[in-house]
């Protein structure tokens, strides 16, 4: 059929496009929507196929011979649109369609692409759309739309979301223009700026809409809260609305300079009214939208376009109220990306499970229900600790120290009636604290009084701990894959009430002194750096072991001449392949395997225990080694390590003198720099248990391959414990189809360039971070948070899986972890959009000596590979030279 009513029950995506089949929807969900009908997709295939498929030739031909020239591909598709006509039959269809139609009122004729108005990419004024069109002029402009299917913005979107070009298809909505329109605008049913679902922004101006949507007059504004059934307008912003679009007599629009500057288009009664049309359009879709609506003289108001609002970051699976607060868990590891199924689990009923139940005596953390799933990432649950008078002060403390953007964003929350103080210190949070420092005090003091003779029974511990996992894994696997999965979840959950009593002492004895020494120089001008400063190249943190480690191997491969020329000359993802299969050079291949022996099972966002490790994809680490490999002189790991020892010891001896307490600074400055390196060992050990027991399950899993219940071994971290049980009882007959819906889901959720720090269960999101610009300058302002001042060129990384870095560069990223820390010996400063004193990328960037700045919202987007910087970790600026 090449057209349809504009409320045919036989609308559908394909067929009338995103926009005319959500005017379709409206249309029979009772929403007054003025009449029309669609010419459908099929009208538009017939057109671009007749002629023995002429102008679809020389679309493919075009877009082929013009891949980077889209302006020049867009005038010579279109052109070609131009030179074809209607069949007589869709010219007979339409104009039987018009006929049905009151001739004397003129009609919008819009485009509806097939990918655009979706769930997932609403594709928002990719095409064209025309007002106030006679009846006479529907031909050419149809034309005009299926042409617009190929402006260049409309191209190059399809390519950054992998959309189709010539699969594509354009339906055009003739819609009849509402009758003498006083007024039209915006309303987005939630709040595109914070996300939350409660308040609605809706945006008016006299006349026709096209005048707000073309950016030439600023509208009236309201934000409007929707709470227990009632409606506050909260904020009421009029616009100068200079200017108006209105319909031309005899066709087409005029710009006219505005008569109602001063008035205000709408009552309150009137805001009110789009108010509740829009929850009945919501209603409809069951999700948040963006709609356009007019105003007819009577009063009348009519909804012309809705499309769902894709830029808003889902909500937790909770109620709206009470209030409650989530906490990103991916911001704080530097993990932009989705996490698999089997990670969320491991944290949320094993590691972070386990560590609330320790605290809390069992009470809590059995289910994991504090940790939800949003957008593949995991937030955690904040809201008691927010309303208890100690929790609150506790976790806002720590907060700054963490992220202070995120800091910032509960301090908004706080203000929020439903997060008042509602509880305080009770009986058994008392017995508990007590209990806990009952147990952990006496570690402290015996961590102070002998840091080596601790340090060193820790390590035996740990030891002890390794081994007893690889003992119940390894009979766990004599069971099969059921029983693994059991000591999994076993192990990650009593992981912190095996080890954190014994290693929080002695991080605690190693982060105290610096605190004491922060005090008592915060009244020096360079206290701050200095006692900072201290902790360059400091000892025993495992981390930086791990790069001398790989500096060793680097240093083997550099000495002999075969292996060496070998990876200079060889891509990454070759030699990973070499590697594997035992084919690199015989040198190279023992240094690496040694290296891999110790530290294989770390990887890119190791803490998710579905990410690959580099034992299994070593291409990263092999990327790094062909840096590593080209390192001379002072840049040498193990020489930068020497000399940032001497730094610190310098730093020691000057703010000695500058207190005139060389003793005590002497004193709490070694045991900062005895036990603070131990800060990485908790993540590092709980990496190393989740290695032993990932390896095994990738072995039970190449058994279900061989049987054919998977079609990758790697495809087991896509499903949950008791989904894997059901698996290997074969009691789970769509294992393949969940599999690859999560693999999708997953897909399309690492799309996102930027995730939310603090949510709220309506649908608060806060992105930012501390960054100010300053004015008249090109200049950013964060956090800093490791001193020096230092010139560089910008390198964006987005995956360090895939980036060479050159020596001396600035590393600009989103966050880190430790699979990152190689790139550090490479970068002569840091730049990070999260992260505060006490993240990651922050205390390495402190121990190798970088200067560093962070909390700087979109940076990976203001600032540009090749860009030259100067960046000041001691004032926490960064200023663009060129």
């Amino acid at each position: 059929m090449l057209t349809l009513p504009l409320n045919s029950a036989e609308s559908n995506l394909s067929l009338t496009g995103g926009k005319g089949h959500n005017l379709s929807i409206l249309s029979r969900g009772g929403i007054s929507v003025p009449g029309g009908f669609v010419v459908t997709t099929s009208a538009y295939h017939e057109f671009v196929n007749q002629n023995n498929k002429k102008l679809l030739t020389k679309i493919e031909a075009t877009l082929t011979s013009h891949v980077d020239e889209l302006d020049e591909a867009s005038a010579i598709i279109q052109a070609e649109f131009r030179k074809q006509k209607f069949s007589t039959k869709l010219r007979n269809e339409i104009a039987e369609r018009l006929s049905e139609l009151d001739p004397q009122v003129n009609l919008a004729i819009r485009s509806s692409a097939t990918c655009e108005d979706m769930p997932d990419a609403s594709f928002a004024g990719q095409h064209d759309t025309y007002l106030n069109i006679p009846h006479s002029q529907v031909e050419e402009n149809v034309v005009e739309c299926f042409a617009s299917l190929f402006t260049p913005r409309a191209i190059s979107y399809r390519k950054r979301n992998n959309l189709s070009e010539v699969d594509a298809g354009m339906a055009v909505v003739c819609q009849c223009m509402a009758s003498n329109q006083t007024a039209s605008g915006v309303l987005f049913t939630a709040n595109p700026l914070t996300g939350r679902r409660n308040e609605s922004t809706l945006e008016a101006i006299p006349g026709l809409g096209e005048a707000l949507v073309s950016g030439i007059t600023e509208p009236d504004r309201y934000l409007v809260s929707r709470k227990n059934g009632e409606m506050t307008i909260k904020d009421k912003r009029i616009g100068a609305k200079s200017k108006t679009i209105l319909a031309a007599d005899g066709g087409g629009v005029k710009e006219e300079t505005s008569l109602a500057a001063s008035c205000e288009v709408l009552t309150d009664e009137e805001v009110k009214s789009i108010i509740d049309l829009g929850q009945n359009v919501q209603d409809l879709y069951g999700k948040p939208q963006d709609i356009e609506w007019t105003k007819s003289a009577d009063g009348k108001f009519s909804v012309v376009q809705s499309r769902p609002i894709t830029t808003l970051f889902p909500t937790p699976n909770v109620s709206m109220h009470p209030l409650q607060v989530f906490f990103s868990f991916n911001s704080v590891q530097g993990i932009i990306e989705p996490i698999y199924p089997a990670g969320q689990e491991a944290m949320r009923r094993g590691v972070l499970g386990g560590l609330l139940r320790w605290i809390t005596w069992g009470r809590h953390g059995k289910t994991g229900e504090f940790i939800q799933t949003v957008g593949e990432r995991l937030y955690i649950n904040i809201t008691n600790v927010l309303q208890n008078t100690l929790g609150r002060k506790i976790l806002t403390t720590a907060m700054t120290g963490i992220d202070p953007a995120s800091a910032m964003a509960i301090e908004e929350l706080i203000e929020e009636d439903e997060l008042e103080i509602s509880s305080g210190v009770g009986p058994f949070f008392l017995i508990r604290l007590v209990s806990l420092y009952s147990l952990i005090m006496p570690r402290i003091i015996m961590s102070v009084l002998f840091p080596t003779w601790m340090r060193d029974r820790l390590y035996r511990r740990i030891e002890k701990i390794v081994e007893s996992v690889e003992e119940k894994v390894s009979n766990a696997n004599a069971s099969g894959l059921s029983a693994l999965v059991d000591v999994q979840i076993d192990v990650l959950q009593s992981y912190f009430r095996t080890m954190l009593p014994h290693i929080l002492p002695r991080i605690g004895a190693g982060l105290a002194p610096l605190a004491i020494l922060g005090k008592l120089s915060a009244h020096l001008p360079n206290g701050k750096d200095l006692v900072l400063t201290i902790t360059r190249a400091l000892p025993h943190n495992i981390t930086t072991e791990m790069d001398l480690k790989l500096w060793s191997a680097a240093k083997v491969i550099q000495r002999n001449n075969k292996s060496l020329h070998h990876f200079k000359s060889t891509d990454a993802d070759r030699l990973a392949l070499e590697y594997l299969h035992g084919e690199l050079p015989d040198v190279a291949q023992d240094a690496v395997s040694l290296f891999m022996s110790e530290y294989g099972m770390r990887g890119l966002y190791e803490i998710d225990f579905g990410r690959p490790r580099w034992r299994e994809e070593p291409a990263p680490l092999m990327n790094t080694l062909k840096s590593y490999v080209e390192i001379t002189g002072d840049h040498a790991p193990d020489k930068v390590f020497a000399d940032g020892e001497k730094v610190a010891e310098a730093a020691i001896t000057e703010l000695g003198k500058l207190l005139n307490k060389p003793r005590l600074v002497s004193f709490l400055a070694n045991r900062a720099r005895q036990l603070a390196g131990l800060r990485e060992l908790p993540k590092f050990t709980v990496i190393r248990m989740m290695g032993i027991i990932r390896a095994k399950m990738l072995i039970e899993g190449e058994k279900l391959v061989s049987i054919g219940a998977l079609e990758d071994a790697k495809d087991l971290f896509y499903l949950e414990t008791v989904e894997i049980k059901a698996l290997v009882n074969d009691e789970l007959a769509d294992c393949k189809r969940i599999i690859i819906e999560r693999k999708a889901t997953m897909a399309q959720e690492s799309k996102r360039t930027r995730l939310p720090r603090v949510i709220a269960s309506d649908g608060f999101a806060y992105f930012g971070g501390t960054a100010k610009i300053v004015e008249g300058a090109n200049v950013f302002s964060g956090e800093p948070v490791s001193p020096g001042v230092y010139e560089g060129r910008i390198r964006v990384v987005h995956d360090p899986s895939k980036t060479k870095m050159t020596q001396g560069e600035i590393l600009c990223c989103h966050g880190t972890d430790p699979s990152w820390t190689p790139l550090f010996l490479s970068s002569g400063a840091l730049v990070m959009e999260v992260g505060g004193l006490m993240t990651h990328g922050s205390v390495v960037a402190r121990e190798y000596g970088i200067p560093a700045v962070v909390g700087l919202e979109k940076v990976t987007e203001r600032l540009t590979t090749g860009q030259l910087v100067r960046v000041d970790g001691s004032s926490g600026t960064i200023e663009v030279l060129e």
